[in-house]
This record gives C-alpha cells, sequence and structure tokens, in this order.
C-alpha cells in the first residue's frame, strides 16, 4: 500500500536541451551533459503492518500525521533538503515552497543502462537523538530500482529509526513530567543508512496530544535489541519494570511503531453505559464525553475523573449511604446537568469532594424543576430531606439552582432542610440562587419550603483563599447564608452560617446575574471584611 504526498508534482529540473530521439555515443554511454535526472514525485511509503508507521499528509515538514500519529507526514518549507545519489556522483535538493525542487549541482545519466537511484534524509552526517521534546528525530532513505534516463523517477521514502510511544493512565499519570526512553544518544547516516553512535542513554520523548484523544510520549530510536529492564523511565529517575513492559519485543525493527500502556498509580475504571453498576468501593472511575446516565454512589470512597464530560440524566450524580465521593475534574470543562432535579445530589451523611489540578478545570453544575412543585439546588439537597456535607477545592464551578418557587440555592439544601456543611478552599466559585421579588435563595446557603415558605438554617459555611461570585435570587435573600420572602427577609447579606467564616477571600456580590454587581467584599486572614 502506497500514499503520495506531493499528488501530482510537477516534473522538476527538465532541462530539455537535447531534442534528438536518440542518445548519441556508442555503446550504453551518453554524452554527458544532456540528459538531467527527473525526479517527478516525492513520497514516504506505507508498509502493510497493524503497526505501520507510515505516511499521508501533508503538513509542514517531516512530522507525525496530527489525526492519531500512527504516519508521518510533510509538506517541504523551502529549507528542508535530500541527498540523491546517481551512479557515483551525489547532489543535494531542496523542495521549494513552491514545490519545485532545485539542486546545488545537477545529477546527468552517463549510461542508457538502468540503475538504482538512493536518496536520503537528512543530508547530516550525524543524527542528533537524545532530546526529542521538541520534535522527533528522523532518518528516512528511498531507492529508485531500474531507473532509466529516459524516464522520470519517484522517491518513495521509507523510515529507518523504529518509534517508540508511551501511553500512560492511571490515578498518577497526569504526573508525569517527563518520560525518558534508552538508547542511542546519536546515529551516523550513511546515506539513509543509520548506525548507532558510541553512546547510550536516556532520550527525552516528545508530549503529544491527537486529534482523535491520545495522549502520548514518543521518541525515534536506533533499530535493534533493547534492554527491557533499562528502557522507560518517569520523571528522570524511576524506571519501569520489565514485568510491565510485556508488550514489547527484546527487537526494535526500522519502520515500526511499538506502543507501551503504563498504568501509573491506581488502574481507572471506565464508566460506560454498558459499565454503570452502582458504585460502593473505594476504586477509582472516569466517564468522559457524553454521558445521559445517572452515576450512583451507594458506599465507599471512590474517586471519579471527569474528563470533558457531559452528564445528563433527572439526578445525573447521587451520593446516598454514608459514602464519600470524590470528583475530580480534568481536561478542562466538564457539564453535569439534571432534567429534573438536583444536579449533583449529596444526601445525609454522605460527603461530595470537587476537586482539581487546578481552576482552569471548570464544572457546570446545574438542577432543573420539571415538575412544577419543587424547587432544586445545582449542589446540594433535594425535597426528601437534609443534605451531608459538601468540598470544593482547587477547582472552578458553576452552580445553578431552578425551582417554581424560587426557593433552590446554587450550592445547598432544597427547602427548608439543612446542610451538614460547605466547605470552598482556593476555588473559583460562580453560585447562582433562584428568585424574585418576593421570595428568594441565596447563592450559596439555605432554602425555602415552597408552600409554607419556611426557611431552612443556615449550613456551617467555611471559605478560604477562595474567589466567590455569590448570586442571590432577590433582593429579600442573601447573597451567601439565608432565604428570604417579602415577610420575612434576610438581613446580614452575607452570613456563613453558625461556626462558619470567610477568609483570605473575595465575594463579589449580585443580584439575580453576573451582569449585575452589587458590591464587593474582600476577607482578610482573619476574617475581617471591607467592602470594596
Amino acid at each position: 500500500m502506497k500514499q503520495t504526498l506531493f499528488t501530482g508534482l510537477m516534473a522538476i529540473l527538465l532541462l530539455a536541451a537535447c531534442t534528438q530521439d536518440e542518445p548519441g555515443g556508442q555503446g550504453n554511454e551518453l554524452p554527458y551533459g544532456e540528459y538531467p535526472l527527473q525526479i517527478g514525485g516525492v513520497t514516504i511509503d506505507v508498509e502493510s503492518s497493524a503497526e505501520s508507521w507510515s505516511a499521508e499528509g501533508p503538513q509542514t515538514r517531516v512530522t507525525e500525521n496530527n489525526t492519531d500519529g500512527k504516519s508521518s507526514v510533510w509538506e517541504w518549507n523551502g529549507s528542508e533538503m535530500i541527498g540523491v545519489r546517481l551512479g557515483n556522483e551525489t547532489a543535494t535538493y531542496t523542495l521549494n515552497a513552491d514545490k519545485n525542487l532545485r539542486t546545488d549541482r545537477q545529477l546527468y545519466w552517463t549510461s542508457t543502462a538502468p540503475t538504482t537511484v538512493t536518496a536520503w534524509y537528512p543530508t547530516d552526517e550525524t543524527v542528533n537523538l537524545s532530546d526529542q521534546s521538541n520534535a522527533l528525530a528522523y532518518v528516512l532513505k528511498a531507492e529508485a530500482p531500474n531507473a532509466t534516463y529516459n524516464n522520470e523517477i519517484t522517491l518513495s521514502f521509507k523510515h529507518q529509526l523504529a518509534k517508540v510511544r508511551v501511553v500512560l493512565s492511571g490515578t498518577q499519570a497526569t504526573l508525569a513530567q517527563g518520560v525518558g526512553v534508552y538508547g542511542y544518544t546519536t546515529c551516523t547516516n550513511n546515506e539513509g543508512v543509520p548506525t548507532a553512535g558510541s553512546t547510550q542513554g536516556w532520550l527525552k520523548m516528545k508530549n503529544t496530544t491527537y486529534a482523535d484523544g491520545t495522549e502520548c510520549w514518543e521518541a525515534n530510536v536506533v533499530p535493534g535489541t533493547i534492554d527491557l529492564a533499562n528502557f522507560i523511565r518517569l520523571n528522570g529517575h524511576a524506571v519501569v519494570e520489565k514485568d510491565n513492559l510485556t508488550d514489547v519485543p527484546e527487537v526494535l525493527n526500522a519502520a515500526k511503531m511499538y506502543t507501551i500502556n503504563l498504568t501509573v498509580g491506581e488502574e481507572i475504571t471506565e464508566i460506560t453505559e454498558e459499565n454503570n453498576s452502582p458504585i460502593n468501593d473505594d476504586g477509582y472511575y472516569r466517564v468522559s464525553g457524553t454521558f445521559n446516565h445517572q452515576i450512583s454512589i451507594t458506599g465507599g470512597s471512590p474517586t471519579i475523573y471527569l474528563e470533558n464530560a457531559n452528564i445528563s440524566a433527572p439526578t445525573p450524580i447521587r451520593i446516598t449511604g454514608n459514602s464519600t465521593a470524590t470528583i475530580h475534574v480534568t481536561g478542562g470543562n466538564s457539564a453535569v446537568t439534571s432534567t429534573s432535579g438536583t444536579g449533583m445530589l449529596v444526601e445525609k451523611g454522605s460527603t461530595l469532594i470537587i476537586i482539581s489540578e487546578s481552576t482552569d478545570n471548570v464544572i457546570t453544575v446545574r438542577g432543573k424543576n420539571n415538575d412544577s412543585s419543587n424547587d432544586y439546588p445545582g449542589i446540594g439537597g433535594n425535597e426528601s430531606g437534609d443534605c451531608g456535607t459538601i468540598r470544593i477545592e482547587n477547582v472552578t464551578v458553576h452552580a445553578y439552582g431552578d425551582g417554581t418557587f424560587a426557593c433552590a440555592p446554587g450550592i445547598g439544601p432544597s427547602q427548608n432542610y439543612s446542610c451538614e456543611g460547605i466547605i470552598i478552599n482556593e476555588a473559583v466559585v460562580y453560585a447562582y440562587g433562584t428568585g424574585s421579588d418576593n421570595l428568594a435563595a441565596p447563592g450559596i446557603g439555605s432554602g425555602m419550603h415552597n408552600f409554607s415558605a419556611e426557611i431552612g438554617a443556615i449550613p456551617k459555611i467555611e471559605i478560604t483563599h477562595s474567589t466567590i461570585h455569590a448570586v442571590r435570587g432577590g433582593v429579600v435573600a442573601d447573597y451567601i447564608g439565608r432565604a428570604g420572602w417579602t415577610s420575612d427577609s434576610a438581613s446580614s447579606e452575607i452570613n456563613p452560617g453558625t461556626g462558619g467564616s470567610i477568609k483570605s477571600s473575595t465575594v463579589y456580590c449580585h443580584t439575580r446575574d453576573t451582569d449585575r454587581l452589587d458590591k464587593t467584599m474582600v476577607y482578610d486572614a482573619s476574617g475581617n471584611a471591607t467592602q470594596q
């Protein structure tokens, strides 16, 4: 199988100086300078193999196909050069940006006898393989056998190095700051034939994420025998044990890609439509992409990674049975959207922890009233009882309450039920309570009974080193604290409840939406507030 990168590349260097029908001279000899070498195309061969490392394109320079990295591509930028041999003479060719080849010296046919034309890339005699953290190193070779003076040739390049790819998974995969592969730090490039240099060492690999979602570390190495006991290491010091490299042969061949799958830390189980039983253990799980089912945690202390996940269900995440569930937000943006209830339901006695490595990772959680009689927070309880403990740390959270009677906070209990505590540390939180001019809920805090108008107790709220955008549903409610209605309005506007506190944080106070900024409160390390 062969894929041609430069389809229809114009024949170049056609110096049609000789117009005679037959060559002159005696025997096979041709007059020198009359029959130039004609190169009609440049490709990279695709070898037929499940693990072939081949070509399709185009892209800039010699590089890896952006879709999956299982092939190489190139479109020369006007500075990339190849070496070419015809008989006993060699020349360097450069492909211009307009896709026309130029050469430092013209090669001419001197005989009508068929011969093999050889080409190689790069033209450097020594190729440095030691640091490929920014770009992979390559050695390519092309041979055009049985070429003749009166025909154009196509140079079909093949990889002469082997490609090693390391794919990390597991709970500590994101902690890898560098991956190395052991091999020769240089190779001699003898017209496209690599010969190992004299020194071996740890080669720095390139960290890449391809369009198909594959995130990996890669480097090209000199083919040959390897030592599996000293082949891959992480973060510059931890050498991967040989038993973990069972899928890697001890001999690496040119033009082949070898994928090494490594679990770092604990193994993570993917949650899918077919694999979505209630979770009641201390395991590690992951949801990515669209998922239209409830995730139910009924026991244990599991960790669930949301990786650019979009979860939608009546109650998308439900935590019960005195369990502690950690929702770990990774990969940018995730959304948890209820179709008729609380977005993240935390029942009494249970604990929800929402964390991430950075506040650059964002999760949006929405409650949804869909029965015209109840009110549901984004994160908290529902109309059936008290909610447990909610902890948010080192992540950005957008939490939206929703309700017919405007009694649902963004974060907190529904109706007049209580909450065991709300703890926010080193986070960015946007919390939207529902409301009107007559009755309303805070962004973070208590709710109100939808018929009796009985107001729930303010949860104990602890906020440290955080930025809060608290959006109350109306002027009768606190921004943080207590719900209210016309005959029994909240009064303090920011009240973290009995035993609660706000320290080393900024609270932006809004009514109904974030476009309306009422005031900004800045809290020092002791909890003293200053309005700005």
